[in-house]
Formats: C-alpha cells, sequence, structure tokens
C-alpha cells in the first residue's frame, strides 16, 4: 500500500517524537521486535520506522549522497 507524501512526513514526524520524548524501554522494544518500513524523504534520503503495537519509532534517518 503507498502512502501520501503527507501521511509519510506524519508518520516520520510522531516516529521522531516517540522516539526521543517517549518512554526508552517502549523505544528498545520497537528497536529490537519492531516490524520495519523503509520510506524515502522529499530530500532523496532514506528513514526506517519501526512499528511497536501501532506507534512509529524513527530508527534511522540517512541523508541522500
Amino acid at each position: 500500500m503507498r502512502r501520501s507524501r503527507t501521511q509519510v512526513n506524519a508518520i516520520l514526524l510522531v516516529g521522531d517524537h516517540h522516539w526521543r520524548k517517549g518512554p526508552k524501554w517502549k523505544a528498545a522494544l520497537a528497536w529490537a521486535f519492531g516490524k520495519r518500513e523503509r520510506f524515502a524523504t522529499h530530500l532523496g534520503g532514506q528513514a526506517t520506522v519501526s512499528w511497536w503495537r501501532g506507534e512509529p519509532y524513527l530508527i534511522t534517518l540517512k541523508e541522500a549522497t
């Protein structure tokens, strides 16, 4: 299923918030056991989001080279 650019941006924003401000134990579980999904950013980079119990966690964000 393809997501719109607005949906991808929202997922990345919420995932970054969960990773930085959420409980560290949930972030660790998301990193270890979550389902991974990769997105291309609007600047050509790659973002990896891990889903844990319906919540996104931004794992990596690589810049375009």
